[in-house]
């Protein structure tokens, strides 16, 4: 049988959702910040291992690739899994484990099979489920509660840089990767506060294939009919086998996938992931070719994550005043402000200019996630989020392992991040075209009911 969820009640009103809020903020704190990690480290990387930069850069981005490409997996054990709690203790679990085996590895396979493998993979299962929790808790207040809890995103920028760096100096990469396996163990302790019913009951459209009750006993009625028939006890057992996969690729809810909406805003969001991702990824590694120290360069993230929080909470701090704005309105600004950023980052080599940059690209792109995180929570039911959010994250992992290595390409081709700078600003002009698609879709819909 599928696992029964108690209903959820009185949104908005139960304190312990500020709980949950506070878990998913430290949650994505070190998910993120594990990410950012990684880029700092890649050239310390690169000269141990004797490796070219785009090898050891695109493993930081398959880490972040993994975690997205398991989507539709994750996906479907939030659904069969009655406890999201564990779910996201096996993921604290897996990830932790990755840096602490990544450490000890002596070439450059072990290290991926390691990071991308084990802790991609663990991020992917300690990362979803807190957005259903979060949207059980929350629907009026759902723009203030994650806004708070993907602040940690940008904070983890500001914060994972710098101690990063500190931590390479002190202990060199291997001794600064425990470490950070150390700290992605803290995820365990977020999960343990997940004790709130995760979604609501589905509705009759969303809810996935039941196993029948005889299917589930490995056909009883087959088996006390012809006990003597050993092709009947065969059959019956490939039965329950065959209506278990059914029901797992059933909650996985292929439907989703057709709907036009989805389609578009998925598009729009891949467009803007493919820029952050091979930003975020080489952020630090530009700062240098561009001339500033590694001291200097490690700032980078800092701006960033200071110019993130501002967008992050733009969009919420506007609507408690009498100026609202939709959220849609807010994308167009954030992707106009980062097509802008980015063609000026490319040609910029003052270390005061890049800073202020660097934190329009990141307010630009909290302006951006913000909102969205917003537009996803209503595109559907809070059963289906969690599906919605996975099924987009695959789309966008494929989309994301490209980013980091035809940036690291770019690269290796003509010496410098300029090219790929110019392709991320043109790449948001596509975005801007997109989202506007989905929102003549929506309003087209919304006049026909």
């Amino acid at each position: 049988m599928a696992s029964q969820r108690r209903p959820v009640h009185h949104q908005d009103r139960d304190p312990w959702g500020w709980v949950v809020v506070g878990a998913t903020f430290v949650a994505f704190f070190i998910t993120y910040g594990n990410l950012k990690a990684l880029g700092v480290l890649l050239l310390a990387m690169q000269n141990d291992f004797n490796s070219d930069l785009w090898i050891i850069g695109w493993m930081a981005v398959l880490y972040n690739s993994m975690s997205l490409l398991s989507g539709p997996f994750v996906a479907s054990i939030d659904r069969l899994v009655s406890s999201r709690r564990c779910v996201v203790i096996v993921g604290g679990v897996l990830g932790s484990a990755g840096f602490i085996i990544g450490s000890q590895s002596t070439t450059v396979l072990q290290l991926a099979l390691s990071i991308v493998i084990l802790s991609g993979l663990g991020k992917a299962l300690s990362f979803f489920s807190f957005f259903g929790v979060l949207a059980s808790y929350f629907s009026e207040n759902y723009s203030v509660a994650i806004a708070i809890s993907a602040s940690s995103i940008p904070i983890s920028m500001i914060v994972y840089g710098p101690l990063t760096q500190i931590l390479l100096d002190a202990y060199g990469w291997r001794g600064t990767m425990l470490i950070m396996g150390g700290i992605t163990s803290h995820i365990l302790v977020c999960g343990e506060l997940l004790i709130a019913p995760a979604v609501s009951s589905p509705t009759n459209r969303e809810q996935y294939q039941q196993v029948p009750n005889d299917a589930a006993d490995g056909d009883d009625i087959s088996m006390e009919r012809y006990n003597s028939n050993s092709a009947e006890s065969h059959r019956g057992t490939f039965l329950t086998i065959k209506r278990s996969i059914q029901r797992f690729f059933t909650s996985m809810d292929f439907e989703i996938l057709a709907e036009k909406r989805f389609i578009f805003l998925t598009a729009s969001i891949v467009c803007v992931d493919f820029c952050f991702n091979g930003w975020v990824v080489y952020m630090v590694s530009h700062g240098v070719f561009q001339g500033l120290s590694s001291n200097q360069a490690s700032l980078l993230p800092t701006t960033f994550g200071i110019g993130y929080i501002l967008g992050k909470f733009v969009a919420p701090l506007t609507d408690r005043t009498r100026c609202k704005v939709p959220a849609i309105r807010w994308i167009y600004l954030g992707c106009v402000l980062m097509f802008a950023s980015y063609l000026t980052e490319a040609f910029m080599t003052l270390f005061p200019v890049q800073m202020i940059v660097t934190c329009f690209i990141g307010m630009g792109h909290g302006i951006v996630s913000q909102s969205r995180d917003v537009i996803v929570r209503f595109l559907t039911s809070v059963d289906r989020l969690v599906a919605v959010l996975c099924w987009q994250a695959l789309i966008g992992g494929f989309c994301t392992m490209g980013s980091g290595l035809l940036t690291g390409l770019i690269y290796e081709w003509t010496g410098s991040f300029q090219a790929a700078l110019i392709m991320y600003s043109g790449i948001m002009l596509i975005s801007v075209i997109l989202f506007f698609v989905y929102d003549k879709i929506t309003n087209r819909e919304q006049d026909q009911c």
